[in-house]
């Protein structure tokens, strides 16, 4: 008959655990949503800000109706996740930590948006940097 072993794995154990270093590591986001689904909107900022944390090196590309989020004074009208900070909150604090954020320049045409409406620091991208960017990233998420 077989016997059955069992590993236990103590508190210390877990806490000898090393450090993983993520400088060398890439994080793209993209943003597709703004006012009209503030948790999508939301959990972008989430998402790249907790990426920042962990000094991955993060961009949030900000797509269809997201590009709103990066016009001065827009985050400013959003409601709040239960939960969670705002998406200005986030937005600023991820920006503040050296995040990078793009905004699709086609989007943004096509809204009648002007440029000089958005926030200082936003970098104007064009769909083939878009495309050369998520292929250098090493990881890419969709909200």
């Amino acid at each position: 008959m077989a016997s059955s072993a069992s590993v236990v794995v103590s508190h210390e154990d877990n806490m000898t655990a090393k450090k993983t270093d993520y400088s060398k590591k890439s994080f793209l986001v993209i943003g597709t949503h703004g006012d009209e689904d503030v948790e999508k909107a939301t959990m972008t900022f989430a998402c790249a800000s907790a990426s920042a944390a962990l000094g991955i090196r993060t961009r949030v590309f900000l797509t269809g109706n997201g590009v709103k989020l990066a016009q001065k004074g827009f985050a400013d009208k959003l409601g709040k996740v239960e939960g969670m900070a705002s998406v200005k909150d986030m937005m600023d604090a991820f920006l503040a930590s050296g995040g990078k954020v793009q905004v699709c320049i086609p989007c943004l045409e096509s809204r009648g948006i002007d440029k000089r409406s958005f926030l200082r620091g936003v970098e104007f991208v064009n769909l083939m940097d878009f495309a050369a960017s998520a292929l250098d990233s090493d990881r890419v998420f969709t909200c």
